[in-house]
């Protein structure tokens, strides 16, 4: 699927904790950690998708660039959805302060 260029959210299940010492495990107990994800698709194959959270289109000047780049397994992702925006649509929403 080509999806490079979309805005999605990303769920997906990740690996956490790292404890330093021995420890009592007879009443040890664990839960799935579900990160979500918000960023541009800049690269995908069948087994990862990479999301950049700060990018910048190509100019005159500069090369297309990305900053902040997640690279998801996509054995993890949970669930993806479509997100659009527009920034007038969210400027026309922002309200004063009061008076």
């Amino acid at each position: 699927m080509d999806r490079i260029g979309e805005i999605l959210m990303i769920e997906w299940e990740d690996s956490y904790g790292v404890e330093s010492g021995w420890r009592d495990i007879s009443n040890y107990s664990a839960s799935v950690l579900t990160i979500k994800s918000v960023g541009k698709v800049i690269y995908e194959n069948d087994k990862i998708i990479s999301l950049a959270h700060n990018f910048a289109d190509e100019t005159d000047n500069t090369p297309m660039q990305a900053n902040g780049i997640m690279v998801i397994p996509k054995a993890c992702i949970v669930n993806v959805t479509s997100c659009s925006f527009s920034c007038r649509q969210f400027e026309s929403e922002q309200k004063p302060p009061p008076s």
